[in-house]
């Protein structure tokens, strides 16, 4: 006898993944929300400030949580409300941070806490607490970090370090964590165009006497595709690295800067755009 056709209702559609965002109440953070809502996550955004978070809950539809991560109780209440939400975890990103700039030999000992705590020491407790339900679904974490955890330059020591700090952090995930199905990868962003950064670049138009826009350009002068990256770009290499499209991508730490990483800074005396 002929099949009978399967009906759509009858057929099992298998669960939306789900995603934890730290710092996702502004810039790249907004911008992976949206991302991985477009793909079809549920997402739960976390940060300090619940008005941002309100903002892009309305915006992509990412749940908000207000969090500070440097909570030593957050990270296990923010697993088990997305749990109890949504009953699974399949991707953690750590993108929150924080950077205080300054000479090296002027900053204090309580600037390097802030910034070890919140960019490494929040990231592992908060990792630690993922790990369990990203193991059930095979899930993966992405650490955002900076071109400082890869090149060094003035006034950024502490953030760079941090940042370089979770890069081997999340290394060791992949390599401990590998044979039970966990990824782990790191992102190293290059300037990119967000709130942050137009802070800095209108103090450096301020300074040179030109528009942000140029300071923009005076910026990325060097960078071989001459111009900063958006947060949807990075968003979107997020959004790949948590896919099973990079199922076998692990422990890898990616410059996503506009090719910055790749010059020779040396051989810049020879470059001509004519």
């Amino acid at each position: 006898m002929p099949k009978q056709p399967v009906h759509e209702s009858q057929v099992a559609m298998p669960e939306p993944r789900v995603a934890l965002v730290s710092g996702g109440g502004t810039g790249i953070g907004a911008a992976i929300a949206q991302s991985l809502r477009d793909a079809g996550w549920n997402v739960v955004i976390f940060g300090r400030r619940p008005s941002l978070l309100a903002a892009v809950s309305e915006a992509t539809g990412a749940v908000p949580l207000s969090a500070d991560v440097t909570d030593e109780e957050a990270p296990a209440q923010l697993v088990s409300s997305t749990l109890a939400m949504f009953g699974r975890l399949d991707a953690l990103v750590l993108n929150a941070a924080v950077s205080r700039p300054g000479r090296f030999a002027e900053l204090s000992d309580t600037d390097w806490r802030v910034m070890t705590d919140t960019n490494l020491i929040s990231a592992a407790r908060l990792t630690r607490a993922c790990l369990p339900p990203l193991v059930q679904t095979g899930g993966s974490v992405v650490g955002v970090a900076s071109l400082a955890a890869l090149r060094a330059s003035s006034f950024m020591s502490g953030y760079a370090a941090s940042k370089a700090g979770l890069g081997l952090m999340l290394q060791s995930v992949a390599v401990e964590y590998g044979k039970q199905g966990v990824r782990a990868n790191l992102i190293c962003p290059g300037l990119v165009r967000t709130d942050m950064s137009e802070q800095s670049l209108t103090l450096l138009s301020e300074q040179r006497g030109i528009t942000v826009d140029d300071a923009y350009s005076l910026a990325t002068s060097n960078v071989p595709l001459r111009r900063a990256g958006t947060p949807e770009e990075i968003a979107g290499v997020v959004r790949f690295l948590v896919s099973p499209d990079a199922g076998y991508l692990t422990g890898a730490i990616i410059p996503v800067d506009g090719g910055a990483s790749a010059v020779d800074v040396a051989a810049l005396v020879y470059e001509s755009d004519h």
